[in-house]
């Protein structure tokens, strides 16, 4: 039997703004270097690339945003010196320079043998699965989101692959291209930016969503988008993670939802199913990610198992400092867990 693939997913990066005065002063592999040891555990490494990587200092020019993330070209050596495999682009920052900041974006991260997907140069490209190979498995990544409709690719213009999840019609049609998309790779991860900022749990119709998706074959749902911890839920051999958070960036602190303590995490792929997962708890300061401290180790914890529970789900602690979320035997297979 050949061994698991193992695939690393991370949250939000953004790598403009203060992190462009932390690249300048400490290069581009200080980002991530404290926790480089994590990062080859994996074969596959994905992450959520929250800015346009673009010399331009223009601002897209649609209605104003309070937020608008640009860095600079070269910071896509924080990517690659990083290992990343695949930036998801299906979000509500990656035009903020503009359809031509897209477009160097798009560029850019060619050149430096970053995949992409979620977006294009125009709706069949952004709409793309993108496919990657890993220990001899092929892996699919079809990327969406449901914010920032303005965004939207089009036939004749560079954008996002947008979807507006609240549509049945449009939830109907994402299920049939999964499931279509799923018979043609061994595991399909459905990148997901969706739910709002902050919401404290999930919406009951969003894990309606999440069990439609695995049932048609999605291997595993990659949530990101609320900036902090949500919980993972088992189902038909896949799971869903509802929120990977942040993993690098400069944003400030709420004191709640602590969106500097987060978790990446390592997903065993087997035969025909999501073998294990397990969470890494990381500490986020502006421009880098490191270990956390025993503090904050502690929150994370509590915070992961008090958002496991509600969904069928259990969290072990490893003896590496990491966390094992399996199913409880009272966890469901088939109708979707009660709230």
């Amino acid at each position: 039997m050949n061994p698991p693939l193992r695939l690393l997913l991370g949250g939000d990066v953004m790598l403009g703004r203060l992190v462009t005065r932390v690249l300048a002063e400490e290069g581009a592999a200080y980002p991530f270097a404290a926790i480089s040891a994590l990062i080859a555990r994996a074969q596959l490494f994905l992450v959520n690339l929250e800015c346009a990587l673009s010399a331009r200092r223009q601002r897209y020019a649609g209605p104003a945003k309070a937020f608008y993330f640009r860095a600079e070209p070269d910071a896509v050596r924080v990517l690659e010196l990083a290992g990343v495999d695949l930036v998801s682009l299906a979000n509500n920052h990656v035009m903020d320079a503009g359809s031509e900041g897209l477009v160097d974006t798009l560029t850019i991260l060619e050149q430096h043998g970053v995949a992409v997907a979620g977006a294009g140069a125009d709706l069949a490209s952004a709409a793309a699965v993108r496919r990657l190979e890993g220990d001899g498995q092929q892996v699919g990544v079809l990327a969406v989101c449901d914010h920032q409709a303005d965004f939207a690719a089009t036939p004749q213009r560079a954008g996002i692959h947008y979807l507006d999840l609240q549509d049945r019609t449009v939830r109907n049609g994402l299920v049939e291209r999964v499931r279509t998309e799923a018979a043609q790779v061994d595991h399909l991860v459905v990148s997901l930016h969706w739910l709002p900022n902050w919401v404290p749990s999930i919406p009951e119709a969003y894990r309606e969503l999440a069990a439609e998706l695995l049932d048609a074959g999605a291997r595993v749902l990659w949530g990101h988008s609320p900036h902090h911890i949500l919980g993972t839920e088992w189902r038909a051999g896949g799971v869903a993670i509802y929120s990977t958070g942040d993993l690098v960036d400069d944003y400030t602190l709420d004191e709640v939802f602590r969106n500097d303590r987060q978790l990446l995490y390592l997903l065993d792929l087997g035969a025909g199913r999501v073998e294990r997962v397990c969470a890494y708890p990381i500490q986020l300061r502006i421009g880098c990610t490191t270990p956390p401290d025993a503090d904050a180790r502690i929150w994370i914890a509590h915070r992961l198992r008090d958002a496991c529970r509600p969904l069928g789900s259990e969290v072990i602690m490893l003896l590496d400092e990491g966390f094992e979320i399996q199913p409880t035997s009272a966890a469901p297979t088939g109708d979707v867990a009660g709230g």
